[in-house]
């Protein structure tokens, strides 16, 4: 097993606003290793891209702040406190991401071919000319038809698929240790979503990078990941392999968002769901922040739960119903 390329330690992410702290990452602890997915899977609010983001030195700051004690370590390099000129040289060189919505991420004065090129001479060095057979054969490498003409054309004239390929163009286009992908396939349809995955899952192979993998959708976990970290109301609650996860859930959380799936097995039968809705940052519940939503709770989950190693080396639940 290789070492990991990324290391996230208790990292605290909270913002002070005027209706007071939230604490939207509280205490999420991970690590990414060379060559494998991990997906970081939740609801809507869970901290998942406030998490990537802290990763990337993306937060405003104020009202961000990552809290003391806090760890982000990549390459064995600690990068909470690192200055702002090394952090970009980092952002965008060795670490990508590719955001969930292209069309707000693109510029769409600019064709994609010149915000590529862009990339390649801001960090690899390369004059205009270099940059744009460059941009060419990128744009050729994520399956775009006819690139050569494509690396002319500004994002409104590509397809949802193309413009989202184009982000991940320009994310490999320096060839990073890390791709940090939040939620690629959202706003694309079943069809475009499996060539993206696809595609994500054969550019990891042939580049032997790391790939963080932020979404809600366990049907995408499920089909590309190697391990997966769930998260709740800002914390881990549970962590382990992507068959672990699926066989056997540790978790009354994970097992929610698994009972949720539709099944193929009995069509036309209605979908179960989580009751409740995830609590507000600035209020976390006392104790387990998950109890007001569970079936299972009991006398025991008054009590704030750590998250306990289980039988495995990357087995985890906080529950104290799943603690051997």
């Amino acid at each position: 097993m290789s070492a990991p390329i990324l290391s996230v330690r208790d990292l605290r992410t909270w913002f002070y606003t005027d209706q007071g702290v939230a604490k939207a990452v509280d205490g999420v602890s991970f690590e990414v290793r060379l060559g494998e997915t991990l997906g970081i899977v939740g609801e809507s609010g869970c901290g998942k891209t406030v998490t990537s983001l802290s990763i990337l030195g993306l937060l405003p700051q104020p009202p961000a702040r990552i809290e003391e004690g806090s760890s982000i370590r990549f390459g064995g390099e600690e990068l909470i406190g690192l200055e702002a000129n090394k952090m970009r040289a980092l952002r965008g060189n060795e670490i990508s991401m590719i955001f969930q919505e292209p069309m707000s991420s693109l510029n769409p004065v600019y064709s994609v071919g010149n915000q590529i090129a862009e990339v390649l001479r801001l960090h690899r060095g390369m004059n205009k000319k270099q940059a744009r057979a460059e941009a060419i054969r990128l744009l050729a490498e994520v399956g775009i038809p006819d690139p050569d003409r494509r690396v002319d054309e500004y994002p409104h004239q590509l397809s949802g698929g193309m413009r989202q390929r184009v982000m991940i163009a320009m994310a490999l286009s320096c060839e990073p240790k890390l791709l940090i992908a939040d939620e690629p396939t959202t706003a694309l349809d079943v069809t475009i979503q499996a060539q993206i995955l696809e595609l994500l899952a054969d550019l990891r192979g042939r580049h032997g990078m790391a790939v963080l993998l932020i979404t809600h959708d366990l049907g995408v976990v499920a089909e590309v990941c190697d391990r997966v970290v769930v998260m709740y109301a800002g914390q881990v609650v549970e962590t382990g392999t992507v068959y672990e996860i699926f066989a056997d859930p540790k978790h009354p959380y994970t097992r929610g968002l698994l009972d949720s799936l539709p099944s193929i097995d009995n069509p036309g039968q209605r979908l179960t769901s989580i009751p409740g809705t995830v609590p507000t940052p600035t209020h976390w519940p006392a104790g387990c922040r998950f109890q007001e939503r569970c079936a299972q709770a009991g006398d025991g989950c008054e009590v704030a739960q750590d998250l306990v190693a289980l039988d495995g080396a990357d087995r985890s639940a906080r529950c104290w119903r799943s603690r051997p």
